[in-house]
């Protein structure tokens, strides 16, 4: 099921026929280097099939993202549902295969992600969670509007918080609007 869709990306449910797609991105280390580290086969179907759950309860989770213009699997992102100091919060999350990088194609999901988390899901909050290390994943962030607000330690990492509100997200397009004339 697609879920959005950008000028060149599909981002569509996860199913199990892509659980080799995801073993790959997975064994990258890489793409790992700041999600922890390379994963198993067994932990990468134990995640998936923890994502197909997120659909059945929350409505969202990570969903895969396709390259239009070759038609290939390129990673995963999408909305993820976790609590940070005993406060549930919302995470837009993303990881794409390295030849994709420096496209501004992970800026491209995450705008969209956002939007969706906020316009089409109603969400007044959404976070991302970045290693302090990962710039590339901080500006991504920051180009979406999100703003730091703090640093936390979840999963043995030290991370930085980034959010928006709804009411920033609406700021935010009709500023970038005003400077693109």
């Amino acid at each position: 099921m697609i879920v959005i869709e950008t000028p060149r990306l599909i981002l569509r449910h996860l199913t199990w026929n892509d659980l080799d797609n995801l073993a790959a991105l997975y064994a990258d280390p890489q793409v790992m280097r700041f999600l922890g580290s390379t994963r198993t086969d067994e932990d990468t179907k134990q995640q998936l099939d923890g994502i197909l759950d997120s659909y059945k309860k929350h409505g969202f989770g990570l969903w895969a993202t396709i390259h239009k213009a070759d038609n290939q699997f390129i990673g995963r992102c999408g909305l993820i549902a976790l609590e940070i100091d005993d406060q549930p919060e919302i995470e837009i999350g993303y990881a794409l295969h390295q030849r994709y990088w420096g496209q501004g194609l992970a800026t491209e999901a995450a705008r969209a992600i956002r939007d969706y988390g906020c316009l089409e899901l109603g969400y007044n909050r959404l976070i991302s969670l970045v290693d302090h290390d990962n710039i590339a994943s901080q500006k991504v962030a920051m180009k979406n509007g999100l703003t730091y607000e703090k640093n936390i330690t979840k999963w043995d990492k030290n991370l930085r918080v980034y959010v928006i509100y709804k009411t920033d997200l609406l700021t935010h397009d009709s500023k970038k609007a005003k400077d693109e004339l």
